[in-house]
């Protein structure tokens, strides 16, 4: 079931409408939608093309495999009893027979090459041949390239960043994952909110994770079978997310286990690894936070540029993973409860659900700030902590351009808030420097927002409740 994404489809399709050719490069983690996005983009246009690399395979595999598709697409009888030798031979022939072959010229033609780095067999030869038939031939003949893969090192400094392609890339997709409100239409009414918020915070909006909940069985019954069983899938994703888009995986996989433990500066990931605060290490994090994992956040007051700069672990299903599962691998690998995610986990997870909201809220900053009513005004959206906090003091604060500053109170609790919090949200106001000429405002996020008492005492300007973050 296809969701969401009405923002990247209208890029694609202006993209398409243009009268010139258009070189597009999307780029993402694994199971984050990529290849769904184009299928749903090309539906119902004729001129398409698609090519999936294969992974692990050297380049005559990968020609091979290419032609092969190029035949099945295509009808041609030729391909039957060709074969070609090189990159070179394949779109030679594809630019001849196929692109400069068409009746209807007026058309766009699309070539859609998939898991770019798979085909090209790891290597750059491959973009600087697509860089020769681009300037060559492919633009002036109504082409729209697609070329897509995970956002390993490959994408981002031999595509993205490639001198072979510099200025000649007219549209770039980073796609992450599915808002909230995307996400909850893949349950199709069959679940309920509370339900649907616990499988955000294990899974996040991975489009590829969610899809493999069956909405005929309860959270703990798809979370036993998807983690917690000798055969799920899920025990070994961590391994596939690493060694599928980092060529340095290990040095990646040690960053992330220090910021599942701790926040950190990149001068302190850098001491506690032993890595070089340069441009190496600069660039893990950045392949890290574009995938969404990881996510960094300059301390309120600082400028962008602050060496205070924290790093912290994002992804929802790592925090689950290394909470949860890795410390009960060898159970899970022996056991066969079909209940071992309630005997492991107990009422640790419900614990952990508060967190994970803190977490979950201060990622969808921006679509909080859209249901108070204040998005437009949002200069940052940051979590508040001092230089030497291993922890954030406030988890989210935004300042605004109309002089506001609105401290949020995040709670996941079962009930409606009392009174009592009160105390607790006065301290953490009073320990914010307040710039001259600003408001402080309170808001209140939790699933069931204030009793009767904490609403009729005025005390905060803004209430989120679950209804607000998934309306019905």
């Amino acid at each position: 079931m296809f969701v969401g994404r009405k923002a990247e489809l209208k890029v694609l399709q202006d993209s398409f409408k243009t009268g010139k050719s258009e070189l597009v490069v999307i780029y993402g983690r694994r199971r984050i939608g990529k290849s769904s996005l184009v299928a749903r983009f090309a539906k119902g246009k004729s001129g398409f093309l698609g090519f999936e690399g294969i992974e692990g395979e050297r380049t005559l595999e990968q020609i091979k495999h290419f032609s092969e598709r190029l035949r099945k697409q295509t009808n041609d009888p030729l391909l039957k009893n060709v074969a070609f030798k090189s990159w070179e031979d394949v779109f030679s022939y594809l630019t001849e027979r196929i692109l400069k072959a068409r009746t209807n010229r007026s058309e766009k033609m699309i070539l859609f090459f998939d898991e770019l780095s798979w085909m090209a067999s790891g290597r750059t030869k491959l973009i600087g041949l697509l860089k020769y038939f681009w300037d060559n031939h492919w633009k002036e003949q109504q082409v729209m390239l697609i070329l897509c893969g995970s956002i390993a090192t490959f994408m981002v400094k031999k595509v993205i960043k490639s001198k072979a392609l510099y200025g000649r890339i007219n549209v770039e997709l980073l796609l992450q994952g599915l808002e909230p409100y995307e996400a909850s239409n893949l349950f199709s009414g069959k679940r309920s909110r509370e339900e649907i918020l616990k499988y955000f915070f294990v899974f996040g909006g991975v489009p590829k994770y969610l899809e493999e909940i069956d909405l005929n069985s309860s959270f703990a019954q798809n979370i036993n079978r998807l983690c917690f069983a000798k055969t799920s899938p899920m025990t070994r994703e961590v391994e596939r997310i690493f060694y599928n888009h980092f060529k340095e995986h290990q040095i990646y996989l040690k960053i992330v286990r220090l910021l599942n433990q701790r926040i950190c500066t990149m001068q302190e990931i850098s001491r506690h690894l032993s890595i070089a605060s340069g441009g190496g290490l600069r660039l893990y994090l950045q392949n890290l936070e574009d995938t969404e994992i990881i996510r960094s956040y300059v301390p309120y007051g600082k400028k962008i540029t602050s060496k205070l700069r924290k790093y912290t672990l994002a992804d929802e299903y790592l925090i689950f993973y290394y909470k949860f599962i890795q410390p009960n691998l060898q159970t899970i690998k022996h056991s066969r409860s079909l209940k071992l995610f309630e005997n492991l986990a107990g009422e640790s997870f419900d614990k952990w659900l508060g967190f994970a909201f803190e977490r979950y809220c201060l990622k969808h900053a921006g679509f909080l700030a859209a249901i108070m009513g204040f998005e437009e005004e949002v200069i940052l959206a940051v979590p508040f902590y001092a230089k030497k906090d291993q922890h954030f003091q406030i988890d989210l604060l935004y300042q605004r351009s109309d002089k506001v500053l609105t401290i949020c109170e995040i709670k996941h609790q079962n009930k409606p808030l009392t009174t009592k919090v009160i105390p607790e949200v006065e301290m953490k106001c009073a320990s914010i420097p307040l710039p001259r000429g600003f408001t402080i405002e309170k808001a209140l996020i939790s699933l069931y927002g204030p009793d009767q008492a904490l609403r009729d005492s005025g005390y905060f300007h803004h209430i989120v409740t679950l209804d607000d973050i998934l309306p019905g």
